[in-house]
């Protein structure tokens, strides 16, 4: 099933069903080839050739925080999509994610965090073009399928946008996240998204900002145990920051 966020903490709604594609683990693979990207703002680029318009992304680390920025850069000075990722602990809460963009040959670039301690382990996955449409008709099954909240942006000078909050079951050990503004003005969508563990332990923390109508976000969150929350705060004006998200499970045990 898939849920339907709030703004006061209630438990989850359910909505339909979602199709079987929806759990396939091949959607967010772990077997994904890593490479070790030293800490110290170190920097590492993919070129992505035209014809490429979808990539598999896995972040993790041994046991460390994983600290490090994703970039995805049309030319040398147009940034069309950024993550940052603060997690607490890259080993048990590896984060996976599909990145759809515009298949013009643009350049993902991977800049870890300032600390020389804090290496990150990357896998950047370029599917077949066979397995990309694959990748789009299960990302647009599930968004169709899921139940869709709406959070609008904030003030005129941008920021203190709406709130909304999903109590993840104890049973769901992970969830998909989907966020997409192609129904709501096709504007980019900037957000920050927090896990928390209990009411107020940030554990997994991220700072998003990608384009709305062709740039679907899809990704995966750990969520083992009990007392998981996922809190989303719009980051963007009140005149162009409206954009839907969706979270529904992924492994539940």
């Amino acid at each position: 099933k898939g849920f339907a966020g709030n703004d006061d903490d209630d438990d989850f709604t359910e909505s339909q069903a979602l199709p079987e594609a929806a759990f396939d683990p091949s959607l967010f693979p772990m077997d994904i080839p890593m490479e070790l990207i030293q800490g110290g703002k170190t920097v590492k680029t993919y070129p992505l050739a035209p014809g490429v318009e979808r990539i598999q992304l896995l972040f993790q680390t041994n046991g460390r925080p994983l600290k490090c920025k994703v970039g995805l850069w049309l030319g040398p000075l147009r940034q069309t999509h950024n993550c940052e990722m603060n997690i607490e602990d890259g080993s048990e809460f590896p984060f996976r994610y599909i990145l759809k963009f515009k298949n013009v040959g643009q350049v993902l670039r991977i800049e870890t965090s300032k600390m020389h301690e804090l290496p990150v382990l990357a896998g950047v996955l370029i599917p077949s073009p066979e397995r990309q449409e694959e990748l789009k008709k299960n990302t647009e099954a599930v968004w169709k399928s899921a139940e869709k909240t709406l959070i609008q942006g904030g003030s005129v000078e941008g920021g203190k946008g709406a709130v909304r909050t999903w109590v993840i079951p104890e049973n769901v050990e992970s969830v998909q996240f989907l966020s997409w503004a192609k129904d709501t003005g096709m504007k980019s969508f900037k957000m920050k998204i927090e896990l928390l563990h209990g009411p107020n332990n940030v554990k997994q923390e991220f700072d998003l900002q990608c384009g709305g109508g062709s740039q679907p976000y899809h990704c995966v969150f750990e969520t083992p145990g009990p007392d998981w929350q996922i809190r989303i705060y719009n980051k963007k004006f009140l005149e162009d920051g409206l954009f839907q998200c969706a979270v529904v499970p992924y492994k539940v045990i």
